[in-house]
């Protein structure tokens, strides 16, 4: 492996990632999220140790006590620079590869159960929205209820609304395409009538655009999301001591089609499939760790065979792929 003595870290690290994210792209893997979580280091890296020749674990401990990351952050940061110092030491850079000592295991976060009363003092609370008084460009009047209910009623991941163009949602049909999600697994779904209903009111009142839910010429941001889902959780009265996130709301669309299936006697073992298939997972296994979610009723059911479940799909709740 070559030295590189002339070199500083200001005079290619940056430059690596982007390599590292082209390379990534034309592969068809996902890169937004190893630019957001890489860069801000290398930009560390570059202002406090200019002078260095190669990343070390040293800038690693300074940077993981200066950033205080939760653990499940701090995992997913890891997990992002094991894979960049690895790319650019095969290019011939040295760079300190973080070993086991850094790796977390991350701690699985527990879906809020809505129940049936909440859910429906919650989409009352999102329906009243009033108008924005600080900025009304982003317009929350309109936009809440169509995009929150998008998520309910057809199992959305909360980035898919968001990165939604109007070329993506048929207002005939009824037609979703939610395109560059998780697994890089594209897929079509349809709406209900109601939903297709909402869409086409909303649309008539968002006007023309390229994004299907727009501010500013681009679309609306994950905490912009998550902070007026927040806001109309408080103003819903339901409580201060819990805080479901809007992802709950693709975990109630999977739990409450389960419990309509068992409920109403239907095969289960038949019909998981389509639900994964349409919420978007790329194995069946991560559409079954919703069954640990239902009501002990509802599990313990005569008329589905859990152990043929986990025979079949692997160990029940091994693992989400949300």
């Amino acid at each position: 492996m070559r030295e590189v003595p002339e070199m500083t870290i200001n005079d290619y690290l940056e430059d690596y990632l982007i390599k590292m994210l082209e390379f990534r792209g034309a592969a068809g893997y996902a890169t937004v999220t190893y630019k957001v979580t890489l860069l801000p280091f290398i930009e560390f890296c570059c202002s406090y140790y200019r002078d260095a020749e190669i990343l070390t674990s040293e800038m690693l401990d300074e940077w993981l006590a200066y950033k205080g990351y939760s653990l499940n952050t701090q995992a997913a940061f890891i997990a992002c620079l094991r894979q960049y110092c690895r790319y650019i030491n095969f290019l011939g850079i040295k760079a300190y590869i973080p070993d086991e000592d850094y790796t977390l295991k991350r701690i699985a976060y527990e879906p809020y159960l809505f129940t049936d009363n909440e859910l429906q003092v919650l989409f009352y609370a999102l329906d009243g929205y009033g108008p924005s008084t600080n900025n009304k460009k982003y317009k929350p009047e309109i936009v809440t209820s169509p995009m929150f209910r998008m998520m309910y009623c057809c199992g959305m991941r909360p980035s898919e609304p968001l990165h939604l163009r109007c070329s993506d949602v048929n207002l005939d049909t009824g037609d979703i395409y939610i395109r560059e999600t998780k697994k890089h697994k594209d897929r079509h779904i349809i709406m209900s009538r109601d939903m297709l209903g909402l869409c086409k009111k909303y649309d008539g009142l968002a006007g023309r655009r390229t994004w299907f839910f727009e501010y500013n010429s681009g679309p609306y941001d994950r905490k912009w999301m998550t902070a007026q889902f927040g806001h109309c959780w408080k103003r819903s009265g339901l409580g201060c001591h819990t805080k479901p996130r809007p992802y709950d709301l693709r975990h109630a669309f999977a739990t409450r089609n389960l419990m309509r299936w068992i409920d109403r006697g239907m095969d289960v073992n038949n019909l998981i499939p389509y639900l994964s298939t349409y919420m978007g997972h790329s194995k069946i296994g991560s559409t079954f760790y919703y069954i640990h979610l239902l009501p002990e009723r509802i599990r313990n059911s005569a008329g589905v065979d859990w152990k043929q479940f986990s025979a079949i799909y692997g160990k029940e709740g091994d693992s989400i792929e949300d």
